[in-house]
C-alpha cells in the first residue's frame, strides 16, 4: 500500500545508542516473530513493525505479516494511539485480501470471520482518528468484498476529499464504476491516474484497453493493450485480454443474426477465413501469456475451455485444476471448478461432476452454467423436484435461455399430471427462437418457411408426441416441423424416419386430410421403412457371414431389424384403415388378412375384419367367428368381447349381448365405461320395450278384461325396474369418467323416463353444449335411485356406442370426424332428446324449434358424407388417380387387378364412406325425428285450436310418407273397409276442394304460392294409390297420418263461420275421407296381425273408432259446407248492399260540394260588386270635402293684422322647422325633447303653420298658394314638450271630433302626433283619445268607407282645416285609414 516508500534495506535504531541495525529485506528470517523481538529488544517505533509487515506481504508470507502486525498493536504505548492506525489498517486490508480467496459456504465460515476481523479493526481505528483517509480506503475495499459497490463508491470519494491524487482510491473508484458499468467515467479515472504516475502499478493502461472496448472502440483497446505489452513485455493480463477480445469477435462471426446476411451475400469463404485467422491469434496470445506467466489462472481457464471443445477432456481438467491451485479470486476459483465438472461431466463420471458444480455454485451462486449442468446431474440421478428447482433458478435469471426451457419440457414430459406444463416450456422455446429469427437482417422477406429457423428436430418430436394426446391438428403440424427440418439438415426425406412419415398419414386421417397427402406420406414411411428393413437385412447376412457361424448375430443389429418389422405392421394397418375409410373395403380387408399370415396373433386385424363382414357384407356369422377366434387366443380382449355385444345387439339378439358385456365387468374390467355405458343403454331400451308392451295391453282390452290389466301393470313396474338398473350403470359410468358424453345423455333419458323433465333437459341441454366445444359436461345432475318417484313417461332415444369405438384410434377418428355415426352423434340426439323435454314441458313452439335443429344437423352430416362420397367416386374413376401404396401393394396384371378391385360377389369395388347400415340408420333418424316434430306441431296445434298449425303438422307427415313410400293401397283406396262398411263415393266438389288445399303451399319465405293442377293430381294420384307392404312401423306412420287429417278436419268443423271458408272446408272433407279409410284399412290389417301374433304399434280396436268418428264428422261437415254456402251467399249480398250504398253515398257528397262552390262564387261576386259600389261613393264624397275646404280657405284670409302677426312668427318657426327640422325653444313649443333624439310635431303645430301660411298670404295681396306638406323625415324630428297645454286648447266635444276633416286627420297621422290607437307621443305618454268601436262591416271594408264616416265637420268652433294632401287619393285603392281627431292650435287664436 506504501508505493512511495520500497526500501530493500531497513534500518534499525539501537537503543541507547547512534548506531543502526541494517536488516535486508531480501533475507528477512523465516518467521516474522524474530524480527519482532529484535524491534521490541530495542524499542523501536510502530512505524518499523508496519515496514517489515508490509515487506512480508509483498513476499507473500501473509501469515508472517499479520503476525507482525499484530506483535506492533500490541506494543503500542498508551500514549502514542496515533501511530497504532497504519497498522490497524493494514492488517485490515490484508484481512480483506485473503477473504477475497476464501471460500464461502454451508462448511466454512472463514470469509464472513476475515471480514469481521477487518470490520473490528476499523472500527477500532476510527476511534483513534476519525479523519485518517487510510480508514475509508480500507473500508471501501470492505465494501466491494461484500458486493456492495454503492457503499465502497461513497468510501472512496471520501478518501478523495482528504487527498485527491491517491492513487489506490482513484483505481479503487474506477473499478466500481467500471462494475456499475459506467465505462466513460471509469475511463476518464484511469487517464487521470495514467498522467499522475505512468508507472502505476498495476498498470492502468489495461483498464483503459477494457473501457475502450465495452464502449465500442475495440481498435483503440486493442491499442492501449498492446501500448500495455511494451511497457511491461513481462505481463500476461494484456495478452489474455486480447486473446478475449479476438474469440469474442469469432463469436459474433458465426452468429446467425450476422453472418447469415453475409451468407446470402456469398460472403462464407471469407467469414470462415477471418475467423480462423482470428482464432489462431488468439490461440497465439493465450499461449504468450501461459509462457510468460505459466502459473496464470486466467490463461489456464482459456486453455482449458478450448480443449474441452477439442474433446481432451483430461487436459481441460488438468488445467482447471492447476488454475484451481492458482487463482487468487474467487471469480477464477469458481470458473476453474466449472471447467472440471465439465470435464467430468463429458467424461461420464456424473459423481465428480455432481460435486464439481456444486463447489463452483458455492463461490458463485450466480454461475448460470453450472447451475445449468447441476440440473442436468440431478435429471441423471432421477431427482426431478430439485432439477425442477435448479432450472427454474436459471430461468429467472436468463428467461429466454433455450436450453433451459428445453431441459424444464423434457422434465416435466416425464412427470405425470404436468404434460401442458411440458407443452407450455416447449412453446415458450419456440416462440423465443422465432422472435431472435425475426431479428435478423431481411428475415421477413427471406423467411418464408419457419422450419428454416430451426436446426433441432427433437423439439418438434418431443412436442408432436405431447400433442397427440390433446390435438392432433397440432401434433401433425409439429411432425410436420421436424421431418422439414430433417428434410433439410440430412440427404433429403431419406433422413426422415418411417415412424415420423407414419405418424404424419395417422394423423392426417384424424385432421381429415387431404387423401392424396395422407397416402403419400404413408407411402414414404412404407418405403423408408421396406429399404431400411432391407439394408438391415443385409448387413446382418454380411455380418453372419464374415463371422463364418463362429458366433450369434449381433444383437444391436437384431433388434433394429425387429424395430422395423413392427413398424412396417403397423404401416399397414393403418394404411388398411385409410382404406376404409375411403371406403374400399375389399383392399383393406386383403390387407388385414396378409397381416394376419405374418402375425396370425394381430388381434386388432381381426377385429377389423369382423366390423366389415358384418358392417358391410352383412356376414354376422363370419363376424362373430372372427371375434370368436380372437377370444380364444386372448380371453382376456376388451375390444373383442365389446365388438361382440354391440354385433349381438345390431342381430336382436339382446340377451347374448348383455352376457357379452356383463362377461366384460365381471370377467376382466370391472371399471370398463363402454361395458358399462352399453349394459345402461340396454336396460334402457328393455325399459321402452316393456312400456310398449304395456301401451299394447292396455289398448287391445276393452276395460273389462282384468289379464289385461294385470299384464300392463307389471310390464309398467318392470319398465320402472329396468330405468332404475340403466340410472346406476350410467351413474357408475359418470363417476369413473365425469366426462362422458354418453353416460350422461343415458342419464338424462333415465331421468326423463321418471318424470323428471326439468333437470333431463338441463342435462340434455348441458351434454349438447358439451359437445359443441369438444368439453365434456362438468356437472351433471343424476340424482340417486332411492330419490326417484318412478313413473312411465315418453320414449327417449339412447346412444349407441359406434362399433368403431373397441380401438382406441378409432375412437379418436370418430371424435375429430365432421360427420359422426349417427348412432353416436351426441349433439344430435341429446337435441332430440332435449326436444322431447320441452314437449312434455308444454313448450311446443320451442321444442319446434329444436325439432328444426335436429333436423338441419342430421341433413348436413348426410350431406357431407355424400359428398365425400361422390368426391373419392370421383377421384378413383379418374384416369390418373390410383388409390395404392407401391411397397405394401406389389404391382399386378391387368386382369389380376381388375379381379383385385371387385368384390366377393362379382360387383366393382367403390367408395363407400357410409356403410349399408349406416343409411339404414340415417333414413330412420330422419324419419323419426320428421315425426317427432309433426307431434309437436300437433300438439301445440291441438292446445291453440290453430288449423294453420295443424295444417303445417299434416305436411310434414305427408312429406314422411312421401319420402319413404308409405300409403293407402289401391284396393283400400276403393273399399275403406272390409267388414261390410258400405264405401262412398267420393263427391267432386270435396274432391276439388282438396285438390285446391293442396295446392296451396307456403315457399322459404313463408309467402303462399299455388301449384299447377296437374302436378296437384299427380301428387295425389301418387300418394294415394300405394300397393306395398306395411311394416309396423309404416303402420305407425299411416296411423299418425290419418289421425293428423282427421284433427285438422276437427278444428274446421269447430271453427267460427266468420273465420272458416267453403274451399276450407271442402279441403277438410277430402282430408277427413282419406283419414276414414286410411282408419279402416289399419283397423282391419291390425285385427289380421294380431291373429298371426305380429307386432304392432298401434291399437287396431282405436283405429276402428277412429274411422266411426270419422263417418259421423264428414256427414257434420257436409251439413257445415251448405251452411257455409248459404252463408256466403248472404254475406256475399250483404256485401253488394253495403258497395251500393258507398257509391250513394258518396254521389250525394259530390253534388253537395258542387252546389256550396257555386254559392260561394256567386257571394263573392256580390261583395265585389257592393266594394265597387262604397269606392264610387266614397270618391264623390272626398271630392264635396275638398271644395268645402277650399271655401273655408278663402274665409280665413280676412283676418285682422295682430291675427297676421301671430301667424307671421308661428309660420317662421314653421318654415325654419320645414328647412333643418329644428324648432326653436319658445314659451309653447320646444324643438327637442329632453333626450335629444328625434321627435314628431304635433298636429296643432302643423295646423297653425297652415293657418299662418295662409294668413301671410293674404296680407301680402299675393296669390295664395296651397300649403306644402313638410316632409315625414323633418316632421318626425319636432316633438312638442307642452303637450298638455296645447290639448287642453284643443279639447273639443265627440261632435267635433267626429267630424274632424279627413285631410287633417291624415296630415296628424303622417306627421306622427297621435298613432291609430291613440298611442304614446314621442316620449311615451298616450294621447288621451278615445275609442270607438267599429263595426265588422267597416272593419272588412277598406279606407274610403272610414274615410266617409270621419268627413262630416262639425264642433264648437270653425277651424281652418288643412289642404287635401297628394296621397290622399291612395285610399281608393284599399289603404287603410286612421280615423283619430286633429287638434290644433287655431281654436286658441
Amino acid at each position: 500500500m506504501m508505493d512511495t516508500f520500497e526500501p530493500r534495506v531497513i534500518e534499525v535504531p539501537i537503543d541507547n545508542s547512534n548506531d543502526v541495525l541494517e536488516i535486508d529485506c531480501s533475507q528477512l528470517p523465516e518467521h516474522a516473530a524474530e524480527i519482532c523481538d529484535i524491534l521490541e529488544n530495542e524499542g523501536s517505533a510502530l512505524r518499523f513493525y508496519y515496514l517489515f509487515s508490509l515487506e512480508y506481504y509483498k513476499q507473500g508470507q501473509v501469515d508472517e505479516a499479520i503476525v507482525g502486525l499484530k506483535r506492533g498493536i500490541a506494543n503500542a504505548k498508551a500514549n502514542d494511539q496515533t501511530a497504532k492506525v497504519p497498522l490497524l489498517t493494514l492488517l485490515a486490508s490484508i484481512y480483506v485480501q485473503k477473504a477475497k480467496t476464501t471460500v464461502s459456504g454451508p462448511s466454512s465460515g472463514d470469509r464472513d470471520m476475515l471480514l469481521q476481523m477487518a470490520m473490528t479493526l476499523l472500527g477500532e481505528a476510527e476511534r483513534i482518528n476519525r479523519s485518517e483517509p487510510r480508514i475509508f480506503l480500507v473500508k471501501g475495499m470492505l465494501a466491494m468484498a461484500q458486493r456492495q459497490p454503492d457503499a465502497a463508491l461513497v468510501q472512496f470519494n471520501t478518501a478523495l476529499q482528504y487527498d485527491a491524487t491517491s492513487l489506490p482510491c482513484l483505481l479503487g473508484k474506477a473499478r466500481v464504476l467500471f462494475g456499475k458499468r459506467q465505462f466513460q467515467q471509469a475511463l476518464a479515472i484511469y487517464q487521470q491516474v495514467l498522467t499522475i504516475r505512468p508507472s502505476a502499478k498495476p498498470d492502468v493502461r489495461i483498464g483503459i484497453g477494457m473501457c475502450l472496448y465495452k464502449l465500442g472502440y475495440p481498435e483503440d483497446a486493442r491499442r492501449a493493450l498492446a501500448r500495455a505489452i511494451e511497457v511491461d513485455p513481462t505481463a500476461s493480463a494484456p495478452h489474455i485480454l486480447l486473446a478475449t477480445m479476438d474469440l469474442n469477435q469469432i463469436k459474433r462471426s458465426v452468429d446467425p443474426r450476422i453472418s447469415e446476411p453475409a451468407v446470402a451475400a456469398g460472403g462464407l469463404d471469407k467469414t470462415l477465413k477471418e475467423a480462423e485467422d482470428l482464432l489462431q491469434r488468439a490461440m497465439h496470445s493465450l499461449r504468450t501469456a501461459y509462457e510468460l506467466q505459466p502459473d496464470s489462472p486466467a490463461a489456464l481457464i482459456f486453455l482449458a475451455d478450448r480443449l474441452f471443445f477439442q474433446n481432451n477432456h483430461d487436459g481441460a481438467r488438468e488445467l482447471g485444476e492447476r488454475a484451481l491451485k492458482t487463482a487468487d479470486t474467487m471469480a477464477i476459483q469458481a470458473e476453474a471448478h466449472y471447467q472440471i465438472a465439465r470435464a467430468y461431466h463429458a467424461a461420464k463420471r456424473f459423481d465428480v461432476a455432481y460435486d464439481a458444480y456444486q463447489k463452483c455454485l458455492a463461490i458463485n451462486e450466480r454461475h448460470g452454467l453450472a447451475r445449468y449442468g447441476l440440473g442436468q446431474m440431478q435429471l441423471q440421478r432421477t431427482d426431478m423436484s430439485s432439477a425442477e428447482a435448479t432450472f427454474q433458478r436459471v430461468l429467472e435469471r436468463h428467461p429466454k435461455c433455450v436450453e433451459v426451457l428445453r431441459a424444464l419440457g423434457y422434465l416435466h414430459a416425464r412427470l405425470p399430471n404436468t404434460k401442458a406444463k411440458a407443452l407450455e416450456y416447449y412453446e415458450r422455446e419456440m416462440q423465443v427462437v422465432a422472435e431472435e429469427a425475426a431479428e435478423r437482417p431481411g428475415a421477413a422477406a427471406a423467411d418464408d418457411d419457419a422450419s428454416t429457423w430451426f436446426d433441432d428436430a427433437n423439439l418438434f418430436l418431443e412436442a408432436g408426441l405431447l400433442y397427440e394426446a390433446s390435438s392432433a391438428r397440432k401434433a401433425r403440424k409439429a411432425y410436420l416441423m421436424a421431418a422439414s427440418i430433417l428434410t433439410r439438415t440430412k440427404d433429403g426425406s431419406s433422413g426422415v424416419l418411417p415412424e415420423l412419415w407414419n405418424n404424419l398419414g395417422a394423423l392426417g386421417q384424424l385432421t381429415d386430410d387431404s387423401g392424396d397427402l395422407i397416402l403419400a406420406e404413408y407411402s414414404a414411411a412404407a418405403s423408408g421403412c421396406t429399404e431400411a428393413l432391407a439394408a438391415a437385412r443385409a448387413r446382418l447376412a454380411e455380418k453372419k457371414a464374415a463371422a463364418s457361424g463362429a458366433g450369434a448375430a449381433p444383437s444391436r443389429l437384431a433388434n433394429e431389424i425387429q424395430r422395423l418389422e413392427n413398424t412396417l405392421v403397423t404401416i399397414t394397418y393403418n394404411v388398411a384403415r385409410f382404406y376404409e375409410r375411403c371406403g374400399l373395403w375389399a383392399k383393406a380387408e386383403t390387407l388385414y388378412r396378409r397381416l394376419l399370415e405374418d402375425v396370425p396373433a394381430y388381434a386388432d386385424a381381426r377385429l377389423r375384419l369382423a366390423y366389415i363382414a358384418f358392417y358391410c357384407r352383412s356376414d354376422g356369422d363370419a363376424a362373430v367367428a372372427h371375434i370368436a377366434h380372437i377370444v380364444k387366443l386372448d380371453p382376456k380382449r376388451v375390444s373383442a368381447w365389446l365388438m361382440r355385444g354391440n354385433i349381438e345387439l345390431q342381430r336382436k339378439n339382446v340377451q347374448d349381448a348383455r352376457r357379452a358385456f356383463e362377461h366384460v365387468l365381471k370377467e376382466i374390467a370391472k371399471h370398463d365405461v363402454y361395458a358399462l355405458c352399453s349394459l345402461g343403454n340396454y336396460y334402457l331400451a328393455a325399459g321402452e320395450s316393456e312400456n310398449t308392451r304395456a301401451l299394447a295391453a292396455g289398448g287391445s282390452s276393452n276395460g273389462s278384461s282384468s289379464s289385461s290389466s294385470s299384464v300392463s301393470r307389471k310390464a309398467k313396474e318392470q319398465a320402472i325396474q329396468n330405468y332404475k338398473r340403466a340410472l346406476e350403470f350410467f351413474d357408475k359410468c359418470l363417476t369413473l369418467d365425469p366426462k362422458c358424453a354418453l353416460a350422461a345423455h343415458g342419464a338424462a333419458i333415465a331421468m326423463a323416463e321418471n318424470d323428471f323433465a326439468t333437470e333431463a333437459r338441463r342435462v340434455f341441454q348441458s351434454v349438447r353444449d358439451a359437445a359443441t366445444t369438444g368439453l365434456g359436461p362438468a356437472s351433471l345432475c343424476n340424482p340417486a335411485a332411492s330419490d326417484l318417484v318412478f313413473k312411465t313417461a315418453g320414449c327417449k332415444h339412447a346412444l349407441v356406442p359406434s362399433p368403431e369405438t373397441s380401438t382406441a384410434t378409432a375412437a379418436r377418428m370418430a371424435s375429430a370426424d365432421k360427420a359422426p355415426l349417427v348412432g353416436c352423434d351426441v349433439m344430435l340426439w341429446s337435441g332430440v332428446n332435449a326436444a322431447h323435454a320441452l314437449v312434455e314441458a308444454g313448450n311446443h313452439r320451442q321444442a319446434v324449434l329444436a325439432y328444426e335443429a335436429c333436423s338441419r344437423r342430421l341433413e348436413d352430416t348426410t350431406a357431407a358424407l355424400e359428398a365425400a362420397d361422390r368426391q373419392s367416386k370421383e377421384g378413383l374413376h379418374s384416369a390418373d388417380a390410383v388409390m395404392a401404396v407401391p411397397a405394401l401393394e406389389p404391382a399386378a396384371e391387368p386382369d389380376a387387378a381388375a379381379a383385385t378391385s371387385s368384390s366377393d360377389d362379382g360387383a366393382p369395388a367403390t367408395l363407400q364412406m357410409m356403410t349399408n347400415s349406416e343409411r339404414a340408420d340415417r333414413a330412420k333418424a330422419k324419419r323419426d325425428i320428421q315425426i317427432y316434430h309433426a307431434r309437436a306441431l300437433y300438439i301445440q296445434a291441438k292446445a291453440d285450436k290453430d288449423i294453420g298449425v295443424m295444417r303445417l303438422s299434416l305436411e310434414l307427415v305427408r312429406r314422411t310418407c312421401e319420402q319413404f313410400d308409405v300409403g293407402l293401397p289401391e284396393s283400400a283406396e276403393s273399399k275403406p273397409e272390409d267388414n261390410g262398411t258400405d264405401t262412398k263415393e267420393e263427391p267432386p266438389a270435396a274432391a276439388a276442394a282438396a285438390a285446391a288445399a293442396a295446392a296451396t303451399t307456403t315457399d322459404e319465405d313463408g309467402d303462399v304460392k299455388m301449384q299447377s293442377a296437374e302436378d296437384e293430381a299427380k301428387k295425389q294420384t301418387s300418394h294415394r294409390h300405394h300397393q306395398v307392404r306395411l311394416s309396423p312401423d309404416d303402420g305407425l306412420l299411416l296411423f299418425d297420418l290419418a289421425l293428423v287429417e282427421q284433427a285438422v278436419a276437427q278444428l274446421a268443423s269447430e271453427m267460427s263461420e266468420s273465420l272458416r271458408t267453403l274451399e276450407m272446408l271442402d279441403a277438410a272433407i277430402g282430408d277427413l275421407e282419406h283419414s276414414t279409410a286410411a282408419f279402416s284399412f289399419l283397423a282391419s290389417w291390425g285385427k289380421g296381425a294380431q291373429k298371426k301374433q305380429q307386432k304392432l304399434l298401434f291399437s287396431p280396436r282405436l283405429a276402428s273408432e277412429r274411422a266411426a268418428f270419422g263417418k259421423s264428422l264428414v256427414a257434420k261437415l257436409q251439413r257445415k259446407r251448405q251452411e257455409q254456402e248459404q252463408l256466403d251467399r248472404q254475406r256475399k249480398e250483404n256485401v253488394d248492399l253495403w258497395h251500393r250504398q258507398l257509391e250513394e253515398e258518396e254521389t250525394k257528397k259530390r253534388e253537395a260540394a258542387m252546389k256550396a262552390e257555386e254559392e260561394r262564387r256567386r257571394v263573392e261576386e256580390r261583395l265585389l260588386r257592393e266594394t265597387e259600389e262604397r269606392n264610387a261613393i266614397l270618391r264623390d264624397q272626398m271630392a264635396a270635402d275638398a271644395a268645402k275646404l277650399a271655401a273655408e280657405a278663402s274665409v280665413s284670409a280676412t283676418t285682422t293684422n295682430s291675427a297676421a302677426r301671430s301667424s307671421s312668427k308661428r309660420k317662421s318657426r314653421a318654415k325654419e322647422a320645414a328647412d333643418d327640422g329644428f324648432i326653436s325653444d319658445h314659451d309653447d313649443l320646444d324643438g327637442y325633447d329632453s333626450a335629444g333624439g328625434d321627435g314628431n310635431e304635433t298636429d296643432g303645430g302643423a295646423a297653425n303653420a297652415t293657418d299662418d301660411a295662409s294668413d301671410a298670404e293674404s296680407a301680402g295681396g299675393g296669390k295664395r298658394k296651397p300649403p306644402q306638406r313638410p316632409s315625414t323625415q323633418r316632421l318626425s324630428r319636432a316633438v312638442p314638450r307642452k303637450r298638455k297645454q296645447v290639448l287642453s286648447r284643443g279639447r273639443r266635444s265627440k261632435q267635433a271630433a267626429a267630424s274632424s276633416a279627413p285631410s287633417g286627420s291624415d296630415e296628424s297621422d303622417a306627421a306622427g302626433g297621435v298613432d291609430a290607437d291613440g298611442g304614446k307621443d314621442g316620449r311615451g305618454a298616450r294621447t288621451p283619445q278615445k275609442r270607438r268601436n267599429v263595426p265588422e262591416s267597416e272593419k272588412e271594408g277598406d279606407g274610403e268607407a272610414e274615410l266617409q264616416r270621419n268627413g262630416s265637420d262639425g264642433g264648437e268652433k270653425t277651424r281652418t282645416p288643412s289642404p287635401p294632401r297628394e296621397a290622399a287619393p291612395a285610399a281608393t285603392f284599399g289603404g287603410r285609414f286612421k280615423t283619430k281627431p286633429i287638434v290644433t292650435d287655431s281654436d286658441s287664436e
